[in-house]
Formats: structure tokens, C-alpha cells, sequence
């Protein structure tokens, strides 16, 4: 076995480590959407690594919604990374999201992220967009900038298409400014889409306070 093979067989090989994470926002918006009706949310994921390039989890979220019961979002994630370079890689990924305890917003998400050190970009396709049980794609584009040293701004636009006669196509836009101190990130973020007056109150302007750590 050559130096090369040896090298990829260590790479392969299954770490089966589990990592996570856990976050308090001072509300949950999602690509410009509202999904906790201005009220706080606590969420947390957890993954097991059965590899550096394969790894299955969980996350969950409290969620608020108008003439709604569904107040918590549980999604099974799965996704694969493809390494293209040390700064550069593709990440395919699934995620089965169910609602309790109505459902109304059930569905699924399949997206290709790609990353080129400090780019991003995202193709997402939604199955049941905001509980209308219809399609949505969206195409994402962002960046991270070390500021002030070490403080992280972070800028991010998205162009959605619904499949839904009465919204139009809109974008959303965030940018947000964090730091790390110790284990905890800290982080504040303004975000907003241009069809809040479509979007029945969910898509103006808001203003997020978060603080996460993982392990």
C-alpha cells in the first residue's frame, strides 16, 4: 500500500464523535421569515461524525406561528461533505422537518452548499414552503469578514421563488456582527426581505441577540 493510500484510508476512517450545539435568540428568523412571531427561542443540534466526510443528527427549535398550534420544529438532518481543497468544499445535505403538534408545516429540504474559504453559497428546495404545500427554491449568497481584529461579520442574500400565485419572487437579506468570548458566541443580526407587505407580517425588519456555544 502506497503513502497516498495509507494517507486516505486515515482520512476515511470513522471518527463516530458526537458534536453539538445550543442557542438563545432573542427571536427565530429563517431567510427573513419569522418562525417564533417575535418571541425567544432556544434550539439545539446534535451530530454523529460516522466520518469526516458523513454524518446524521438532530435539530430542534420552539416555534410561534398566527392560528397555529405547531410549536416546536424537529428536523433529522443527514449530509455529506466533498473536499475540493483545505478551503473549498461541497456539502450535500437532507433534512426531514416535522412540526408539533398540527404538522401543517411538514416537509423536507434538499440542498447543495458550497464553500470557498469565506464564500458561501447555498441552493436550498423546500417541499412545503411556510405550510403552503407548496415548492420554494432558494439561491443564497454570503460572506465572512474578520473585523475589529476578531469580530465576525457576516452578510448573507437570498433570491426565493415560491410556487405560490399570490407571492412574487423576493429576496432576503442579513448581515450580523458576532464575536467569541471564551466558549460562547455572541452575536447581533438585522435581517429582512423585500415582500414583508406579501408575506402577512412574517418578513420585515428584525433584530436578533444570540448567544451559542458547542461542543
Amino acid at each position: 500500500m502506497g503513502l497516498n493510500s495509507v494517507a486516505l484510508a486515515a482520512e476515511n476512517t470513522p471518527t463516530f464523535k458526537m458534536t453539538g450545539d445550543v442557542s438563545l435568540l432573542s427571536q427565530y428568523v429563517e431567510y427573513g421569515l419569522n418562525q417564533s412571531d417575535g418571541s425567544p427561542a432556544l434550539q439545539g443540534s446534535f451530530w454523529f461524525n460516522f466520518g469526516p466526510q458523513f454524518r446524521m443528527g438532530l435539530w430542534g427549535s420552539n416555534t410561534n406561528f398566527k392560528n397555529s398550534d405547531d410549536h416546536f420544529n424537529l428536523r433529522a438532518n443527514a449530509d455529506i461533505k466533498i473536499d475540493f481543497s483545505q478551503e473549498s468544499n461541497a456539502v450535500i445535505m437532507y433534512s426531514y422537518s416535522t412540526y408539533y403538534k398540527e404538522g401543517a408545516r411538514n416537509g423536507n429540504i434538499l440542498g447543495l452548499h458550497l464553500n470557498f474559504g469565506t464564500y458561501r453559497v447555498t441552493l436550498d428546495n423546500l417541499s412545503n414552503w411556510e405550510g403552503t404545500k407548496k415548492r420554494s427554491m432558494r439561491i443564497g449568497f454570503g460572506k465572512v469578514t474578520t473585523v475589529f481584529t476578531d469580530w465576525k461579520w457576516d452578510n448573507e442574500a437570498g433570491y426565493n421563488t415560491p410556487d405560490v400565485d399570490s407571492i412574487s419572487s423576493y429576496f432576503d437579506l442579513r448581515t450580523a456582527l458576532g464575536f467569541q468570548w471564551r466558549a460562547i458566541f455572541f452575536e447581533g443580526a438585522v435581517t429582512g426581505t423585500s415582500a414583508a407587505g406579501d408575506l402577512d407580517g412574517t418578513g420585515e425588519i428584525y433584530f436578533i441577540l444570540s448567544a451559542k456555544t458547542g461542543f
